[in-house]
């Protein structure tokens, strides 16, 4: 923030990012957002097992996944696979390791040890790696990471099997699971808001290929929206396969035989992007 502060140059574009959250569409989607994550913690907050202590854990995970999971679903890159993209990046085995090991952790003065030595080793390995002649120095270092993780995770396990009495077991177990929760709780509200992004981006393309009359365009949204429903992939088959075939003099008769042609495709099991 001070470095900000004083650069006059990035202030002016930080401050234009600031008003850019703040514009209507946006603070729209945002709110929505939140409002969401609000009804599951007031939920939560109704049940037996709730603690104050939790909201922080909550606070975390909104700010730094839940709004970024739906802020991204909304945006041209994510495509029919991009729910599954993110529970898989999210829901690893690894995460349970990960959070063991921040559990239970070393003095201060052995973390501030390991962290520079595993820092170098591994800069050492990216950049041996790289080069052909360097490929016995590159397994060596893969070998000495290796070493280090089984001795880290050795003595974490040991730690834990002597501190797990302290924990208090039911905050620590909550704490762990409420990004594992909150994340497949905002799935329906992600999808709904891509699905959304996908039919206003449709819709709005379909313009250029349309008549200006109302009732024309109306109809056309109804039939690619009775074919599409709440499909994401039919919606992204029909934007780049069928959509091109319109053409502004279109007659009725010619569209209806291309919604009938998409229905088809819809139905095949090999249909692009099915």
């Amino acid at each position: 923030m001070l470095f900000i502060l004083c650069h006059k140059e990035i202030r002016k574009s930080f401050w234009k990012v600031i008003v850019l959250f703040f514009d209507k569409k946006l603070r729209l989607l945002w709110e929505i957002i939140l409002l969401y994550v609000l009804v599951i913690t007031f939920i939560f907050y109704r049940s037996s097992i709730w603690e104050n202590i939790y909201l922080k854990d909550i606070i975390v995970w909104f700010l730094f996944s839940g709004l970024v999971f739906c802020m991204n679903a909304v945006s041209s890159e994510a495509d029919e696979k991009y729910i599954q993209k993110v529970l898989k990046d999210n829901l690893k085995l690894t995460m349970i390791l990960e959070f063991f090991m921040s559990t239970f952790t070393f003095s201060i003065w052995i973390e501030l040890a390991i962290i520079p030595i595993i820092t170098i080793i591994t800069v050492m390995n990216v950049i041996a790696e790289r080069k052909d002649e360097y490929k016995n120095v590159h397994k060596l270092l893969d070998f000495g990471l290796a070493m280090c993780g089984f001795w880290i995770l050795y003595e974490t396990i040991k730690i834990g099997i002597i501190e797990y009495k302290e924990l208090d077991v039911i905050n620590t177990l909550v704490s762990f699971m409420i990004p594992i929760v909150y994340l497949i709780l905002i799935v329906p509200l992600e999808y709904a808001l891509e699905l959304y992004a996908k039919y206003e981006l449709l819709f709005l393309r379909m313009t250029f290929k349309e008549e200006k009359d109302k009732k024309i365009r109306i109809k056309h949204r109804i039939a690619v929206f009775c074919v599409c429903r709440v499909s994401v992939r039919r919606v992204l088959l029909f934007q780049k396969e069928y959509m091109r075939q319109m053409y502004v003099r279109m007659k009725d008769g010619e569209f209806k035989q291309l919604m009938m042609e998409f229905k088809e495709a819809c139905k095949s099991p090999t249909a692009p992007n099915q």
